[in-house]
């Protein structure tokens, strides 16, 4: 089995400990991976779990991050290879032996990665959130990473560590996560990968992931990331400093221009609303087919939404010096 089947050690940073996570940590028993086991990294005691293959680990700290955990997991785990997946997140049943399979196809390869998409379960909120990131207006050449259907394996240099894949010699190589960042630690821990070889993302390797609601939490994650790009851009150039990450600082600069125009000048009121209608159409029509009109123009509403305090945060995380916590 070791040869067929090598062991994968199953990385979950636990932060909130909900119903839901107990619910999804029954869905790992539905993998066909026949050689894995599951450690649970913890700030704090959760009810005991009486499976042989599931292993709570306490850190002894407050408040650890995703990172910190992780590394915890690196070494207290035994698998050939470390699949990392969130507390907020599943997987489908076919994730490690596809992921498995692609490095035994791929040796120069240290590690892959596939789509986090939205479970059908999800609430209507949840599931518009999951509709904006899943829009081309909202993630461009980076829908990928929330969509399977249609997409073609390649070579990537940053993967979001809720769908990552490593091999144990190279996270050992490079001293595992070593960061204390908290929304962009996987962007920095790839920056370290593709220093020993190639990342591939597979559409078949699959977790579900679930969404923070429109508005309030949805809007909050993306400024989390959007702060973090923002400091990784200028600190991180290799990887962060690109036009795909600026873009949605043009945009949200441009609106609030205008609309400060507008209040200073009421006629540029018609320019502002023909504007904002231009945008609207645009995300309306790239809204996939899963809601009513009335959803898809929520959808809209926080594409453009996403764009703008996406940009705002991209631009305070520019004039950040540090941040670790």
């Amino acid at each position: 089995m070791r040869t067929k089947y090598p062991l994968v050690s199953i990385i979950i940073p636990l932060h909130i400990i909900s119903d839901r996570f107990f619910l999804d940590l029954k869905k790992f028993s539905e993998l066909s991976y026949p050689n894995f086991e599951i450690l649970i990294i913890t700030d704090v005691s959760i009810k005991s779990i009486r499976k042989p293959n599931i292993k709570i680990i306490l850190t002894g700290l407050p408040h650890t991050g995703p990172a910190e955990k992780r590394d915890i997991g690196l070494k207290q785990s035994h698998g050939e290879y470390l699949a990392f997946i969130d507390d907020d997140a599943y997987p489908h049943p076919q994730w490690l032996s596809n992921a498995v399979s692609q490095f035994r196809k791929h040796s120069n390869i240290v590690a892959v990665g596939g789509p986090g998409i939205t479970p059908h379960e999800d609430p209507s909120l949840s599931q518009y959130g999951g509709l904006v990131y899943e829009s081309i207006v909202t993630s461009g050449k980076a829908k990928h990473r929330f969509v399977s259907k249609g997409q073609r394996e390649r070579f990537t240099e940053d993967w979001p560590a809720y769908n990552l894949i490593v091999k144990r010699r190279i996270l050992l190589s490079v001293g595992g996560c070593n960061c204390t960042f908290y929304g962009g630690e996987d962007t920095f821990l790839c920056l370290k990968l593709i220093s020993f070889g190639k990342i591939l993302y597979d559409p078949n390797v699959i977790v579900f992931h679930h969404r923070r609601p429109l508005f309030l939490g949805h809007l909050r994650q993306i400024y989390n990331i959007g702060m973090h790009r923002g400091f990784f851009f200028k600190k991180f150039p290799k990887t962060s400093r690109k036009l795909f990450y600026v873009l949605p600082s043009i945009l949200a600069l441009g609106f609030i221009v205008l609309l400060t125009a507008t209040l200073a000048f009421p006629k540029l009121s018609s320019l502002f609303l023909i504007a904002f209608l231009f945008f609207l159409g645009l995300a309306m029509a790239t809204v996939r087919n899963k809601t009513n009109l009335y959803g898809k123009f929520i959808v809209s509403i926080g594409i453009i939404l996403t764009h703008v305090t996406y940009g705002i945060a991209f631009i305070h995380g520019l004039f950040i010096h540090d941040l670790s916590h």
